[in-house]
C-alpha cells in the first residue's frame, strides 16, 4: 500500500473536499482524486460517497482513519528517529510514575548523558502497570515503575526507596496518633490508586488485610483522595518525604500523614526488555544511569 495515497486519503478525510484537500497537498484535484480510486481498488471498497455537492466518508473509509493515522505517524516518527541517529542523536521515551522532580531529573539527566548528551529523554507519565505494557510491546524504551513485575524478558534497577506512611483524617481520634498502626485502621477505608497490587509488597498487605475495606479508585478530580480523607473514615498510603508529589497531593488542610509501625518502604525501579541491554540499542544509556545510581535514592 503506497504511503503516499494514504496521506491523500486522510487530507480529505479531514477536508471532506476534495478542491482544499488538494490545495492542502499542493497537488490539482485530478491526480489526488485517481490515487483515492487507486487505494480504493487496491482496498477493495468504496471510501468516499461523494457527488457534485458533498463528499462523506463511508463506513469502510471511518475504519481506515484511526488505522492510516496510526501507519503514517510511526512512518514519520521512525523517519526523525533515524535522522537523529544519523546526527547522533537518538530519542529515548522515558515513562514514570508519581515520584519526587528530583529524582526523575536524576535519572533523566543520566539517560541523555547530560547537557551535550547524545539522547532526547522524552518523558511519559503513566501508571506502573501500563509502563510495563508498554515497554513489552516496546512503546516505551524504558519505565519507572512499583512495584516490579517478575517476567522473563525484563531487568529492574531499584532507583527510589521511599519509607511510607499513612494519611488520616486530622480528627480528636486520629490527630494525637504519633504512628499508624495495623490496628490504626480497624475503622477506615484503605483507598488505593486503581491497578494498585499491595500482594508484591508483604508490609502493604498487612495494612490493607486490617482496614474495614479497600476501595480502589480512578478519581478525574483533583484532590479526590485528599478529599474523602479529610471528610473522614478513609485513609492511604502516602509516602513521608514531603518533597514526593503523592505526599503533597494528599498532604491537605484535614490531612495528617502519620509514620507507619512498623516502618514499610516502597522501591521504584527503572525496568527496560533485557534484550535492549546492547551497545547498538539502550546499552550505553543504561551504563550511564547505572553510573548514577549505584545505590537507590533512600527518602
Amino acid at each position: 500500500m503506497d504511503l503516499r495515497h494514504l496521506r491523500y486519503f486522510l487530507a480529505v478525510a479531514e477536508t471532506l473536499n476534495f478542491g482544499r484537500a488538494a490545495e492542502q497537498l499542493h497537488i490539482a484535484p485530478s491526480p489526488l482524486s485517481r490515487a483515492i480510486q487507486q487505494l480504493e481498488a487496491e482496498i477493495g471498497g468504496q471510501l468516499f460517497d461523494r457527488d457534485t455537492r458533498r463528499v462523506e466518508l463511508t463506513s469502510l473509509g471511518m475504519a481506515l482513519v484511526p488505522r492510516a493515522e496510526r501507519a503514517i505517524g510511526e512512518v514519520d516518527s521512525l523517519a526523525r528517529d533515524m535522522q537523529k541517529r544519523a546526527r547522533g542523536r537518538a530519542d529515548v521515551n522515558l515513562g514514570f510514575r508519581s515520584i519526587p522532580h528530583d529524582v526523575l531529573g536524576l535519572v533523566r539527566a543520566a539517560a541523555s548523558g547530560g547537557e551535550t548528551g547524545d539522547v532526547d529523554v522524552q518523558l511519559r507519565p503513566l501508571i506502573s502497570q501500563a509502563q510495563i505494557r508498554a515497554v513489552l510491546a516496546g512503546d516505551l524504551d524504558m519505565g519507572l515503575v512499583q512495584p516490579r513485575v517478575e517476567h522473563r524478558s525484563l531487568s529492574y534497577l531499584p532507583v527510589l526507596v521511599e519509607t511510607m506512611g499513612m494519611a488520616l483524617p486530622a480528627d480528636e481520634k486520629y490527630g494525637p496518633l504519633a504512628v499508624a498502626s495495623v490496628e490504626t485502621l480497624a475503622d477506615l477505608t484503605l483507598l488505593l490508586p486503581a491497578g494498585t497490587d499491595i500482594v508484591a509488597n508483604p508490609a502493604m498487605e498487612r495494612y490493607g488485610s486490617a482496614a474495614r475495606n479497600m476501595l480502589a479508585v480512578d478519581f478525574d478530580i483533583v484532590g479526590g483522595f485528599a478529599a474523602l480523607v479529610a471528610g473522614g473514615g478513609h485513609c492511604c498510603f502516602a509516602p513521608l518525604d514531603p518533597a514526593a508529589p503523592w505526599h503533597q497531593y494528599v498532604a491537605v488542610p484535614g490531612v495528617l500523614i502519620k509514620p507507619l509501625a512498623p516502618k514499610s518502604a516502597a522501591t521504584t525501579s527503572l525496568v527496560w526488555r533485557s534484550s535492549r541491554d546492547n551497545p547498538s540499542d539502550l546499552g550505553h544509556v543504561l551504563h550511564r544511569i547505572r553510573e548514577a545510581f549505584p545505590e537507590p535514592v533512600v527518602r
